[in-house]
């Protein structure tokens, strides 16, 4: 679907709206009055790759405000997002 009217929500199940292939505007007439994003499941193996790809970055990187290489990019994240400090934060909120 490339867009869907407003009249169109109210037909459509949630496995249809899971099933779109990404944002999709929803309109009223001519007039785009929403957007519609589906939430997907996200990937464990995935996120775990990308969490073991931003601990390796970050192991070579120095405090915050210390490196002049991360000047231009202003104010950095000074966050440890490594995979113990992610794990610690979870097991908090659960």
């Amino acid at each position: 679907m490339t867009q869907l009217s407003i009249r169109d929500l109210q037909k459509i199940s949630g496995e249809t709206i899971g099933a779109l292939s990404g944002p999709t505007p929803v309109k009223s007439g001519d007039r785009t009055v929403a957007l519609l994003v589906p939430l997907k499941t996200a990937d464990p193996d995935r996120l775990a790759a990308v969490l073991a790809r931003a601990e390796a970055l970050a192991k070579g990187r120095k405090p915050a405000g210390d490196d002049a290489a991360l000047a231009p990019f202003g104010n950095v994240d000074p966050v440890d997002w490594s995979i113990e400090a992610v794990q610690a934060l979870m097991t908090d909120r659960g």
